[in-house]
């Protein structure tokens, strides 16, 4: 506490230097105001550095932001901005002006000629921002680029470069990581378009950070053959029995096979040990099997639409089209659906946000909902979290949650508060936890004659319609999870007077979401209420509550059953014990989380020093010192696979690694002699290839093909290996191993392999390939 009060202070002052510049500001012309970034960008070359220049350039832009805009940016939202220039999370709460705050620090760290980003949740908000920001950023003379295009529209790496070039960008969070992918999947420098990130301001910081974290971003490659094990471990695991056969822990998702299970599928599928190297992938599909029948539930995880199984994204209850879960369990549920499997494919690169955000020199953000995981934040991206003031005091009304014994006693609550929320002619935003749930409750309230909105999953298209419509006189909303979104719900005036927008919540959450659904109420000072129904059924009790909590629940269910009336719960008892199971899985969260970054890590330092070398190689104009310390190094490498070495072991080697052609092989009496041969030959080998070739030019071009092509194609099998090591490692858990261990030795051996087969294969391909010249000259490489 003592920490946010200094930071506030230190804010504080900086913020009003800022306001004694501003009558300054104000005299000068627009072409003074302009000239404003050439003398900042002197004075960072004269050794100057951010903070230096940071009071007058936001005294600068906020100016700006006055004449282009009409908006001159609040006091609070200045204190954002340092914060944000800071490299802090700055907690602004919903409708206090985020974005007219993020011109500021995006303004300063563009300056320095490396590029500022501002990374969004989706393309209509950086779009939008980007198109609104663009006039202040170019009258201070910067160039400014919207770095997302339409999904059916091929961009070209020149308008990609120019993309990226710009001194401010405006992009999501997605398109920024598929393009770093792709940027590093491109075998000529020309085509490359990125330069190293410099500084990045990330809206909704909570949800790219924390809600998303888990969640790769995958450039898929070939399609690998697709396994016949799907439909037969999905007709086995429907002759399976609970709790004899398997185990399944619902509040974990998690489901595993007894003896009696092991020993059911060995008789099943006529094996004699399910655990043995053979039998990995055959388990690995049963499992699958498993998790799709009983862990992933249609309507609340997927939905089948038009014979494709689509995801629902947990935070927002949209469609994620196009989205697949890795590692087959996607095609598991295909099967159990009865639809046609989607192909499977390897992994031509992947990243989390996390590992995306970590390339970055500096990164902020901003969110109305991080205060409550800032130790999370600090912990995990060394990211303070500071509350800036609100312009206009909070006057929202936050109830008490209710508590119910059963899911109906709850939505039929819910739903009578609605009806007389209605009447009064407030709106009501009523926030459910499933698409299932929120078509029962619009039902329910058309059989009431209460006309409603419904903005769930099925309905995108008129979103910005209905949220438009949500703050008028009457309005009834219903959707799935408003939290992420990006637009506020703006009241008509007469409404205000009613006492605002009334926000209902019918399940219970985390605290951070529970705070987003508030935060849509009471806007710059609005009035507004919120207030949370929720019932002991809800998922997000049921699935981590204690036996003693469920041996309760049952107690009070059958007493129900036997008449006695029970609706709503108000035992101090019952709800301190939601309080500690909300705290118990925010922290179950958080670890796996951690666990999640932890491993992304992993991958991120192997990707890191994977794409330093390809790159290393695409900028090299001459290779040939490369490619002889590479054969030696693999020479070596083949040396060590025995001390005994004679002439028919040289010859074998020789014939299966460097050439097909008959060598004839001298005496050898020991391993420098043989070194001494197999160096010799393949230098014969290099040199007759050169002669088929032009010049040095060609040369080098066929040294750059084998390279790449031989780097990409290993690099896949290796990401591929890594998605599914957690999968293998997970299970040691079990046993009382620690799996992050595990799991960090088996990706540490497992790079050292891919570096020794790759440098292996690359010096095979060469050595072994066939070259031709085409008539145009081209080289035609026939790999091995």
């Amino acid at each position: 506490m003592l920490s946010d009060k200094l930071q506030l202070y230190k804010i504080n002052k900086i913020l009003k230097r800022i306001n004694q510049l501003s009558p300054k500001m104000k005299q000068m012309s627009d072409s003074d105001l302009k000239k404003q970034t050439a003398k900042f960008k002197t004075m960072l070359s004269q050794g100057e550095n951010l903070d230096d220049i940071l009071i007058e350039a936001f005294a600068t832009v906020r100016e700006v932001d006055y004449r282009v805009l009409g908006m001159f940016p609040y006091d609070v939202q200045v204190m954002g901005a340092i914060a944000l220039s800071k490299g802090f999370i700055a907690e602004m709460k919903t409708g206090e002006g985020k974005t007219l705050t993020a011109t500021m620090p995006l303004y300063l760290n563009a300056l320095t000629g490396q590029g500022a980003m501002l990374v969004t949740t989706n393309d209509y908000l950086a779009q939008r921002d980007g198109d609104l920001l663009r006039p202040v950023y170019e009258n201070l003379d910067l160039t400014v680029s919207i770095a997302v295009s339409d999904k059916n529209q091929n961009v070209s790496s020149s308008q990609k470069r120019q993309w990226y070039n710009s001194d401010i960008v405006y992009t999501t969070a997605s398109s920024l990581a598929f393009d770093y992918l792709f940027n590093n999947l491109i075998t000529d420098k020309e085509d490359q378009y990125m330069r190293p990130f410099n500084y990045a301001v990330i809206d909704e910081v909570d949800d790219v950070l924390l809600d998303q974290a888990e969640m790769p971003l995958i450039v898929a490659s070939k399609n690998n053959l697709q396994s016949n094990l799907y439909e037969l471990t999905d007709t086995f695991v429907n002759f399976l029995k609970q709790d004899r056969d398997y185990i399944f822990k619902d509040n974990k998702r998690l489901v595993w096979l007894t003896y009696y299970g092991v020993k059911k599928a060995e008789k099943y599928f006529r094996i004699e040990n399910l655990f043995s190297a053979d039998n990995r992938e055959l388990y690995r599909h049963i499992i699958l099997a498993l998790k799709a029948h009983y862990c992933m539930v249609n309507r609340r995880d997927y939905a089948v639409i038009r014979g494709k199984v689509v995801l629902f994204d947990e935070r927002n209850g949209r469609l994620q089209k196009g989205v697949q879960i890795s590692t087959g369990l996607h095609q598991a549920i295909e099967t159990k659906e009865k639809v046609s499997l989607s192909p499977t494919k390897k992994s031509a690169a992947t990243i989390t946000f996390p590992g995306l955000f970590n390339l970055f020199n500096k990164i902020a953000g901003m969110s109305g909902t991080a205060k409550t995981n800032e130790e999370e934040f600090l912990n995990t991206y060394n990211m303070k979290v500071i509350c800036i003031p609100t312009n206009k005091p909070i006057i929202r009304k936050n109830y008490r949650a209710k508590v119910f014994l059963t899911t109906s006693d709850k939505l039929l609550a819910a739903i009578k508060k609605t009806i007389s929320l209605h009447e009064t002619g407030r709106p009501v935003l009523l926030v459910t936890g499933s698409v299932e749930n929120s078509e029962i409750v619009s039902e329910l309230l058309l059989n009431y004659g209460v006309a409603n909105n419904v903005l769930n999953a099925f309905n995108i298209p008129y979103e910005a319609k209905i949220i438009a419509n949500a703050g008028k006189r009457g309005a009834v909303t219903i959707a799935t999870n408003m939290a992420g979104r990006g637009t506020d719900i703006k009241l008509s005036s007469d409404v205000k007077k009613l006492g605002g927008l009334a926000v209902i919540g019918t399940e219970m959450l985390s605290k951070r979401m529970q705070l987003q659904l508030s935060g849509r109420a009471g806007r710059q000072g609005d009035p507004g209420s919120s207030q949370f129904y929720i019932s002991l059924e809800d998922d997000y009790v049921a699935k981590d509550s204690t036996f003693k909590f469920k041996k309760g629940y049952r107690r009070l269910f059958n007493a129900k059953k036997k008449g006695k009336k029970i609706i709503q719960l108000h035992s101090p008892l019952i709800k301190l014990s939601l309080k500690l199971l909300q705290e118990r899985i925010e922290e179950k969260a958080a670890m796996t989380r951690m666990v999640t970054n932890l491993n992304a890590k992993c991958l991120g330092k192997q990707r890191e020093l994977f794409y330093i070398w390809r790159n290393n190689i695409i900028k090299t104009k001459n290779l040939e010192n490369e490619v002889a310390d590479l054969i030696d190094q693999v020479i070596d490498i083949y040396l060590k696979q025995t001390d005994n070495w004679d002439a028919g072991k040289i010859k074998d080697l020789v014939n299966n690694h460097i050439t097909y052609q008959a060598v004839d092989i001298p005496e050898i009496t020991n391993t420098q002699d043989a070194k001494k041969v197999i160096t010799k030959i393949s230098q014969q080998v290099l040199e007759k290839k050169k002669k088929k070739l032009i010049n040095n030019q060609q040369l080098n071009k066929f040294y750059h093909q084998v390279y790449l092509h031989t780097m990409d194609i290993l690099w896949t099998d290796q990401v591929y290996y890594m998605e599914r090591l957690p999968i293998y490692t997970n299970y040691w858990q079990v046993s009382g191993h620690p799996s992050e261990y595990i799991y960090q030795k088996w990706a540490y051996e497992s790079f050292l392999t891919f570096e020794s087969k790759l440098k292996q294969k690359i010096a095979e391909e060469i050595l072994l390939s066939t070259i031709y010249i085409d008539k145009k000259n081209n080289i035609i490489v026939e790999f091995v």
